[in-house]
């Protein structure tokens, strides 16, 4: 009896313990700070805090492209979403970082062994699982789009064939959250990177129209506001479709 209700006193100390390291994470995020958000998320522990470590590790290789030892940092990103998932694989937002960060991984990892090791058939059951959940779920419909768009760089029309994946669907996909999250300039971003580094000529007008939309909104915190610096570094290379492929393309595999 006298244990139980120790333990019973140590998880409501450790309760608000755990709200202020979200707290601190969050505030960092918005900063900027990811790797002193991805330490008080993952101190706080569960999934939860978990994913969100995942999360801010992303971030960072998302919007910071000379990040040190990036295989690094995109092995514990997966860690720490496996780690989320393990703890409740009902989470959507588990299942969501999982799966992002399941993409990250694939970059350093050669197109037959990743298919073998099932990590793009895994990345997108999981993504299709929360879709289907939550129709709503922005981030999950973006990187479905991402998904798509990746799958038809990488294997081209065998690649498409193989695993179910198209242009039409990737685009799709992108429209979808875009049309529930206008002002998300991260999503406008990522489907133009994605068209560009293609070089999908039918679709260059859509790509350059959508980083001019971006550039006109305004970041919500400092993960819209470095992508938005990519987005113009983007937009200066307009005019110059060999070098700004190989920039998409450089964005797309670092």
């Amino acid at each position: 009896m006298r244990f139980f209700t120790a333990l019973i006193l140590l998880l409501l100390l450790l309760t608000p313990l755990a709200r202020a390291d979200m707290d601190q994470a969050r505030e960092a995020y918005a900063g900027g700070r990811w790797e002193e958000a991805a330490t008080q998320a993952e101190m706080s522990g569960g999934a939860e805090g978990y994913a969100y470590a995942a999360r801010a590790l992303v971030a960072q290789l998302m919007v910071e492209p000379d990040t040190a030892d990036r295989q690094g940092v995109t092995r514990q990103a997966v860690s720490l979403a496996e780690a989320a998932y393990r703890e409740d694989n009902e989470s959507a937002e588990a299942r969501l970082r999982l799966a992002i960060s399941l993409g990250y991984q694939g970059r350093y990892t050669g197109t037959m062994r990743a298919l073998f090791l099932r990590v793009p058939q895994r990345g997108r059951a999981l993504l299709e699982s929360v879709v289907m959940e939550d129709p709503g779920n922005v981030w999950a419909l973006g990187t479905l789009g991402a998904w798509n768009l990746e799958v038809a760089r990488r294997g081209g029309a065998r690649g498409m064939e193989m695993l179910g994946a198209s242009v039409e669907a990737g685009t799709g996909y992108y429209s979808q959250a875009i049309a529930l999250d206008p002002y998300n300039p991260a999503l406008r971003y990522f489907l133009a990177l994605g068209l560009i580094a293609l070089d999908d000529r039918d679709r260059t007008a859509m790509a350059w129209e959508q980083v001019e939309l971006a550039l006109e909104l305004q970041p919500r915190d400092a993960f819209e506001a470095g992508l938005l610096d990519n987005a113009a570094q983007l937009h200066a290379l307009r005019d110059d479709r060999e070098a700004a492929t190989a920039w998409a393309i450089e964005r797309m595999t670092q």
